[in-house]
């Protein structure tokens, strides 16, 4: 999957706004949930060495809300990493074109759009 089949797909599935909050960052989008405002879904071009790599090499990254206790066994899979700017405890980052799983990718969307719903 690539960011723009990511993109896609979440505007298929989801009752969501992109935004583009950030002049300085372009390529940085936010989905939030229209109910609440609240957002499950954040995609960034970021360089590798910003979630753990030794290179300075480009990718897409997705960051989701993910139920704290499943973090520590995610983070082992290639592509899933301790969430990129923000609270690790409760977020995680995915390699968008990297992770092979799609359908875990899907789960955890799914679960990120759950977490942030009303309560």
């Amino acid at each position: 999957m690539n960011r723009n089949e990511l993109l896609q797909y979440i505007q298929q599935e989801y009752v969501c706004n992109v935004e583009y909050p950030w002049e300085r960052y372009p390529d940085y989008m936010v989905v939030r949930r229209r109910d609440n405002q609240k957002w499950f879904a954040g995609i960034f071009a970021i360089k590798g060495y910003q979630v753990g790599h030794d290179t300075n090499e480009p990718m897409n990254i997705v960051n989701l809300k993910c139920e704290s206790d499943l973090i520590p066994n995610l983070i082992y899979e290639n592509g899933i990493y301790p969430a990129y700017h923000m609270n690790k405890t409760h977020w995680i980052s995915v390699d968008i074109e990297g992770y092979e799983d799609i359908e875990k990718l899907k789960i955890l969307m799914d679960m990120s759009y759950r977490l942030v719903g009303h309560k």
